[in-house]
């Protein structure tokens, strides 16, 4: 079955994607998103916040450096 979008829309969508399911990588490698270890709903949301928040904090970081967005990896926090 051949896609009917055009290249450009369907090469803008698939860079999208990559950015996605990286960030969704680094979240759970880095930041083991997959364990928050909270008992209440409250503590759950909160450490999520804070590891979502410090990973968006990480690629401002990079940006206002001039490096990749993506790469957290060299950061030392």
């Amino acid at each position: 079955m051949r896609d009917k979008l055009p290249k450009n829309i369907r090469n803008f969508w698939n860079d999208k994607r990559r950015i996605i399911e990286s960030t969704i990588g680094q979240l759970a490698e880095k930041f083991n998103i997959e364990r928050t270890f909270a008992r209440t709903m409250l503590s759950f949301t909160n450490r999520l916040s804070r590891k979502i928040l410090s990973h968006k904090l990480a690629t401002l970081f990079n940006k206002e450096q001039g490096r990749p967005i993506l790469s957290i990896a060299d950061l030392a926090f």
